[in-house]
């Protein structure tokens, strides 16, 4: 430091109601670089005032303080916390080691607030504990230190950066008289052998005795001043003090110029905080946890359904149009008639749908009675009890008919036949035969009415393919006439009645604009499967956001326990962020590294309810897929389906509650005044 420490008029009051109460009051002093000074008085003369004010900790209410150049009475935050951080070094009373540091860690902290890599700071930090003696206790964490081990820690960490003006706040208060006297001949001899300015603050009249000059406090005002006397020996050291250009370590690298908390040291930092209260931060993180179970829950199934969807249209072709007929408005007089088509899906309209141009084929759909008992009659005479595919053929049943293992499905147009599913099949096997002999088999179907009355329809076999169901069959259209005209007892069923709907198959995507009102001008409603597509996307999408606005619901709630937690977790280190800033580390980084806090609880807690919503979504589809098999409907594909922006954006979406939650308590710890914050008990 080869300018002068000058104080000019100094003074710093504090305001108690309406009454000004006056700490330091005209203080003029001058400190030459390479100076050991001592700072003596009574409790209450404003000697820890003066060293807060030096250390750019608190501000003067006037006067003037110039340090190394800097007019530290005027200096804005940002100079102040420079200033900290790269010309002084503090020592205090009560150590102030941060308890889950080790020794090496506790004495690089001012590297890692420059911006020192990891491995040369931890290097430069471990000769420097070796020469104060502590090399076998590198990685001690400092209530498994001795006192005077724990001062030793602070005065390395006070010397580690080079600073050019030490700051010690009654280093020996906490001692006993050997070692203090031990930690007072090793300032005495760094001062000697760095010329590091040196300013002791105490009360003890032998520690005073070991600086050059005694500057006495009283009521605020700079009583007397002497020259020291140390063992009987007059020191007067020359002014100005030269200080020497060794340092206690030489850097390999040293920090830029704008040295800064680097963010992957705050990372660390704030990984190795949540390890301090593992309890609460989970149990924190929980609430993320179900939040984001939650949510990725609602929103695979959302995604599964618009998926399946997707695939069951784009399976069936998007050049299909879906024709159902016209109904007429309900009878005023019986609002609970079965209303009655204008015009009927007759087999004759049928044909003169097929006849259009640009039409390729045909397919009826006709579903059975409901409440149908249906069996199937064995060669052995055995019936067997059957569910039959919802929508008829397989082919356009929900999901789509699965691998064919033998024979043929269920095709387009008018079908006759029966496709067994596997586990059926399996049931109707003599030993040594294989699926392929079933094919062309004759066998017959009974439906039974609800008063007991029952008929067979003969039918065959015609292909054999993969399910789940154990008694599933697809039924061709023939079959399904045959049982509803008997069921309903209406011979001309068809001609009164008509098909149900069509499936009508255009040559080309390019006729569907075509071939739709031509059928509109037949007095039936066409859609197009784009049509019903887009309709059911934008009603699956709607269903997607009010299930997801479920999880993000949990998430703010979530968010109130991680705000909750940043803030008792200022509470408890309320000590340890007055050191921070004692040490040179700034408001916004103070703020960056709780904000990393939050981030870290929400995004491991999003990580994790990441996982479970995984394995939630994959259980309840396991028992939905069972559940629809044995409902007859088969072929469904993953209902659950979590694709990589829901992923990405659950874990944002997680790690931005944990951030957003953290704001308040975050900006709160940076505003804490230091001082205030160094005397938190």
């Amino acid at each position: 430091m080869p300018n002068p420490i000058r104080l000019s008029n100094l003074e710093r009051h504090f305001m108690r109601g309406e009454t000004a109460v006056y700490a330091l009051h005209g203080v003029d002093l001058t400190i030459q670089p390479g100076e050991f000074v001592a700072l003596v008085g009574p409790s209450g003369s404003g000697k820890s005032t003066l060293l807060n004010l030096l250390g750019g900790l608190d501000r003067p209410s006037s006067g003037e303080l110039w340090l190394n150049g800097l007019a530290l009475h005027s200096a804005d935050d940002k100079q102040r916390t420079r200033h900290r951080r790269e010309q002084l070094g503090f020592i205090f009373q009560s150590f102030n080691l941060l308890p889950k540091l080790t020794a090496l860690e506790n004495t690089a902290v001012p590297l890692m607030l420059n911006g020192v890599p990891k491995t040369e700071r931890e290097t430069r930090a471990a000769a420097l504990l070796e020469k104060v003696g502590l090399g076998h206790r590198l990685h001690h964490y400092p209530t498994e230190l001795s006192g005077g081990e724990q001062q030793r820690v602070a005065i390395a960490r006070a010397l580690i950066h080079n600073p050019a003006l030490i700051l010690a706040d009654e280093p020996t208060g906490n001692l006993d008289s050997v070692t203090g006297a031990e930690v007072m001949a090793l300032l005495q001899q760094l001062n000697q052998e760095q010329g590091i300015t040196l300013i002791v603050v105490t009360h003890d009249e032998e520690v005073a005795a070991y600086a050059h000059r005694i500057v006495k406090l009283r009521d605020g005002r700079v009583e007397d001043e002497q020259v020291s006397r140390v063992r009987g020996e007059q020191v007067i050291p020359p002014h100005p003090f030269t200080p020497s250009p060794a340092h206690l370590l030489n850097s390999t690298s040293s920090p830029s110029s704008s040295p800064h908390f680097l963010f992957r040291d705050i990372l660390r930092s704030a990984l190795g905080n949540l390890r301090r209260r593992p309890v609460r931060n989970v149990l924190t993180a929980a609430g993320v946890v179900i939040g984001i179970i939650t949510l990725v829950a609602m929103v695979s199934f959302g995604v599964g359904v618009q998926k399946e969807v997707q695939r069951n249209f784009e399976t069936i072709g998007l050049e299909n149009i879906f024709v159902n007929p016209l109904f007429a408005e309900t009878d005023a007089f019986d609002p609970f008639a079965t209303p009655k088509p204008e015009r009927a899906l007759t087999p004759t309209a049928v044909s003169e749908i097929g006849q259009l141009p640009g039409v390729k084929i045909v397919t009826p759909i006709l579903d059975l009675p409901r409440g149908a008992n249906i069996a199937l009659l064995t060669a052995a005479g055995e019936a067997v009890p059957v569910r039959i595919t919802e929508g008829g053929e397989g082919r356009f049943s929900f999901g789509g008919a699965n691998e064919v293992l033998a024979g043929q499905g269920i095709d387009e147009g008018e079908t006759q036949g029966i496709v067994l599913s596997n586990q059926l099949a399996d049931t109707l096997l003599a030993p040594g035969q294989r699926y392929a002999d079933l094919i062309g088999q004759p066998v017959a179907l009974r439906a039974e009415l609800p008063r007991g009355e029952s008929q067979e329809f003969p039918s065959r076999i015609v292909g054999v393919r993969q399910s789940f169901g154990r008694r599933t069959i697809d039924l061709g259209l023939a079959e399904r006439v045959a049982i509803t005209t008997w069921w309903f007892g209406q011979p001309d069923l068809l001609e009164t009645e008509g098909y149900n709907r069509l499936i009508v198959r255009a040559e080309n995507l390019g006729s569907v604009t075509a071939v739709i009102p031509a059928i509109e001008e037949m007095d039936f409603a066409p859609q197009s499967f784009e049509a019903i597509l887009d309709a059911a996307n934008q009603v699956l999408a709607l269903l997607q956001a009010l299930l997801g606005s479920v999880g993000a619901l949990a998430l703010l709630v979530a968010a109130l326990g991680v705000a909750n937690t940043m803030l008792m977790a200022i509470y408890e280190r309320t000590r340890e962020i007055g050191v921070l800033k004692a040490l040179g580390a700034s408001r916004r980084e103070i703020r960056l590294l709780f904000m990393v806090e939050a981030g870290l609880i929400g995004l491991i807690g999003g990580f994790v309810g990441l996982i479970l919503g995984a394995l939630l979504g994959r259980l309840v589809d396991y028992i939905a897929h069972r559940y629809l098999i044995e409902e007859g409907v088969t072929g469904v594909g993953l209902l659950s389906v979590i694709p990589p922006w829901l992923a990405l954006g659950a874990l944002a979406f997680a790690a931005l509650i944990g951030v957003l939650a953290g704001l308040y308590p975050a900006a709160r710890a940076a505003r804490l005044d230091p001082v205030s914050a160094l005397r938190h008990e």
